[in-house]
């Protein structure tokens, strides 16, 4: 499988959120750091991704929550064959922090999820809804569950690593799918 990397939102999630016991539970899997966690700078927090995305050797998994999802969102457009797979749980609100839409909107370059509460204080559910489509990714509604974080009673999120999994295996099945269809394709241009 391939490298895993956690990206938190504001805070850097703390050692109760569900990252944070992610991170515990598979110390082989990676966290972003070296950002300023409680100023929210896309641009910093997107070059930063990019920049550990660019050192490494395979595509890799990422995993955020809240602004994390905006940075990974603009990061994986810097670096798209670094990306393996996104997963976007509670994204908060561009709008929130003054980004412009242009610069989110549009499909993403891996197979994605965008875990979305009916109850987010930090973006509605009609929004992710919104995002969800521009993204041109599935939608999962967790219910009125808050922010999804240590706030809103979630510590572990085993319901999140069931939907991690599901993800995981989606982008196998597009990558097996991918290469067999190319050789298909080559094949074809060699009858022809």
């Amino acid at each position: 499988m391939h490298r895993v990397l956690l990206v938190p939102g504001l805070h850097n999630s703390g050692p109760e959120h569900w990252q944070s016991q992610w991170h515990q539970r598979f110390p082989t899997w990676q966290r972003l750091d070296g950002l300023p966690w409680d100023q929210p700078n896309l641009t910093i927090w997107s070059e930063r991704l990019a920049d550990v995305l660019a050192q490494s050797p395979e595509p890799v998994h990422l995993v955020a929550h809240s602004f994390g999802t905006l940075t990974a969102v603009a990061a994986s457009r810097l670096q798209p064959d670094k990306v393996a797979s996104l997963f976007l749980a509670a994204p908060a609100d561009p709008e929130r922090f003054g980004i412009v839409e242009r610069r989110l909107s549009g499909s993403l370059p891996a197979p994605a999820l965008l875990v979305a509460s009916r109850s987010d204080p930090w973006m509605s559910f009609e929004r992710a809804s919104r995002w969800s489509r521009l993204w041109q990714t599935p939608l999962f509604d967790a219910g009125a569950v808050g922010h999804i974080n240590v706030e809103s009673g979630h510590g572990e999120w085993g319901d999140g690593l069931a939907l991690l999994a599901d993800l995981h295996g989606r982008q196998q099945r597009y990558r097996y799918f991918s290469h067999h269809r190319q050789q298909r394709s080559w094949r074809a241009s060699l009858t022809g």
